[in-house]
């Protein structure tokens, strides 16, 4: 039986610690294995932000249909449905209440301005 372990996610720092920080307190358990594979995903999730930054001063260029911008928003959505999955109550309820989820899987394309 593998033994839990409690540590504290901060999305914005992309980093796992063992103490809760004064900003952010999203506490997530689990076994060294689950906690790794957190660690790896802050870890991309890092890479991919570095990404999209070297884009973004190109004036002309749209984020909205950006691949580097995608797959970003794609990790973070598979980031959070991982903390949600190990968080405690109340880093469940935190994440239900951001409706970060839904948001991120629902694009505004629909609205005027967007093509087709």
């Amino acid at each position: 039986m593998s033994h839990e372990k409690t540590l504290y996610v901060s999305v914005s720092n992309k980093s796992l610690d063992t103490e809760a920080s004064m900003n952010e307190q999203l506490e997530v358990r689990g076994t060294e294995k689950e906690l790794e594979k957190l660690r790896q995903m802050l870890e991309h999730l890092q890479h991919d932000d570095e990404v999209t930054q070297f884009r973004a001063p190109i004036p002309y260029k749209s984020a909205d249909h950006d691949k580097a911008t995608d797959q970003f928003n794609e990790d973070l959505l598979k980031l959070y449905q991982v903390i949600y999955n190990l968080g405690t109550v109340e880093t469940k309820a935190h994440i239900h209440n951001m409706n970060i989820l839904n948001k991120l899987k629902d694009t505004d394309y629909e609205y005027p301005g967007y093509e087709r």
